[in-house]
């Protein structure tokens, strides 16, 4: 038995046929070569998964960049516990978020407010 395949021992071994010989009304097993063993696979990189911190951290990232420059100051100024942001908004930027919020008449009239106190900018 030394020189036979041992794909065709075993498949003859299914068929009970041992090593019996021929046998006519029997199908012989077609074995042209060994089958070639599946390639070695690249590992694939696992799918990446946000953690929970990660996925509310961008959440509220995305909130942030929908805020005006005003209500940024103001999360600013409170994380950081001082009243800087705050005096980096110009009298516009109220003017503006005023205009948007309430009406272009408060706005106008905010304006005309820091100009006679001399806090406005004029353009």
């Amino acid at each position: 038995m030394g020189g036979q395949n041992p794909v065709s021992n075993f498949l003859r071994s299914l068929l009970g046929r041992g090593d019996q010989g021929d046998q006519s009304n029997q199908p012989k097993p077609v074995v042209d070569s060994l089958p070639t063993p599946p390639l070695p696979s690249q590992p694939q990189p696992l799918p990446f998964v946000p953690s929970a911190g990660q996925a509310i951290l961008e959440s509220v990232l995305a909130e942030i960049d929908r805020l005006s420059s005003i209500e940024r100051a103001i999360i600013a100024a409170r994380l950081l516990n001082s009243d800087e942001p705050l005096g980096q908004v110009s009298p516009e930027d109220w003017a503006r978020l005023i205009e948007e919020r309430v009406g272009k008449a408060y706005a106008e009239a905010l304006r005309k407010w820091l100009t006679i106190k001399g806090c406005g900018e004029q353009k």
